[in-house]
């Protein structure tokens, strides 16, 4: 395959029609125009636009493998397309070549992101990316690429949700301490939301109740609200071997803590904490095979003096469209723009892996 180069006597813009965000929903229609800009005759065998959109995944790890069982470095990857079209603005691909004039040349192109198409995200261990990608082919000498990412975001309505969203979601617990032979009575605890499922702009009310019986204090309860992202894997390498192999990889991207005071031995109290929704890419767990994205409200309670940890989890689900009766969304009112500005600080982030 030919290396790509740089060419000083060619510029590219690839512009979005009544769009410069970049910024489209599964579904859109998405239009615009190629502008290249060249100082003088190119001879080229055509100009080609790629357009993807995929999911991919990678990381490494220690594996026992051979007879032995001895621990090699393994690499897990996968990738699952969305988008993947090529389409000749000019020439073809068995053409016999053509001359581009100088000064400027334009194209128009025109195509449709699927209705299922996953949110645009980055994590650790892999993504979800959308590219436009145009390259003026030359076989007998290099290739020149110009490429331009944009975001996608789902359309997802918590009122078409399969699960129910809407009513009040409980999470509760119950330790006890011994001394010697002698079992204390039972701290507990319990948490809840008056519903599951939020857009970005609402508030998430979450009060926690704690009945401690014992006599053992309660140094504090740490409350995370936090997004997972989950990554699977579809083959794993090691040295030229490659077999298929579904392994997963977990990523907690911690977004707000909050710290509840001590609470004394034969105590019972009730705090209520807000988190608000900022403008975070929604719940997927459908869309992609090898990416997901979900978010809880997770309780870790520490008894003083104690290596005993209690732990509380309340899964939540996100969506651009709140549920019936909710306030207007974050979304609605910029919080796209934010979603995508977040999104494109990590856009360099993991490199765009081959399956």
């Amino acid at each position: 395959m030919p290396k790509e180069k740089t060419s000083k006597h060619v510029k590219c813009d690839i512009l979005f029609d009544d769009n410069s965000s970049g910024i489209f929903t599964a579904g859109d229609r998405v239009t615009g125009v190629i502008e290249l800009h060249l100082t003088k005759i190119k001879k080229v065998r055509g100009v080609c636009l790629l357009i993807s959109g995929y999911s991919a995944v990678l990381w490494e790890a220690k594996v026992p493998d051979g007879p032995k069982n001895k621990k090699v470095k393994a690499q897990f990857k996968g990738r699952e397309d969305f988008i993947k079209q090529k389409q000749y603005l000019a020439g073809s691909e068995n053409g016999a070549g053509m001359q581009l004039p100088p000064n400027l040349v334009r194209y128009k192109f025109d195509f449709s992101i699927p209705p299922e198409a996953p949110t645009s995200m980055e994590g650790k261990y892999g993504h979800v990316r959308y590219l436009l990608q145009v390259t003026l082919e030359r076989p007998w000498k290099f290739d020149h690429n110009f490429q331009q990412p944009f975001t996608v975001v789902c359309r997802a309505d918590l009122n078409q949700s399969n699960e129910v969203l809407c009513i009040p979601t409980r999470a509760e617990n119950m330790m006890t301490f011994y001394c010697g032979l002698c079992r204390s009575r039972p701290l507990m605890v319990s948490a809840t939301t008056p519903k599951s499922g939020y857009a970005p702009g609402e508030t998430i009310e979450l009060e926690v109740f704690v009945q401690n019986s014992s006599k053992v204090t309660v140094s504090v309860i740490e409350i995370r609200w936090q997004k997972i992202l989950k990554f699977t894997s579809q083959t794993r390498v090691i040295g030229q071997t490659q077999i298929p192999k579904e392994e997963s990889n977990v990523q907690y991207e911690v977004l707000e803590v909050r710290k509840i005071p001590s609470i004394e031995g034969e105590n019972d109290a009730r705090f209520v904490e807000s988190f608000v929704v900022g403008p975070v890419p929604s719940t997927e767990t459908t869309h992609s095979r090898i990416v997901a994205v979900e978010y809880e409200l997770a309780l870790v309670v520490k008894p003083q003096a104690s290596t005993k940890r209690m732990k509380l989890n309340i899964p939540i689900t996100i969506g651009q469209i709140p549920l019936a009766g909710s306030a207007m969304p974050y979304a609605m009112s910029g919080g796209l723009q934010k979603l995508n500005d977040t999104l494109n600080e990590h856009s360099s982030a993991p490199p765009a892996y081959e399956a």
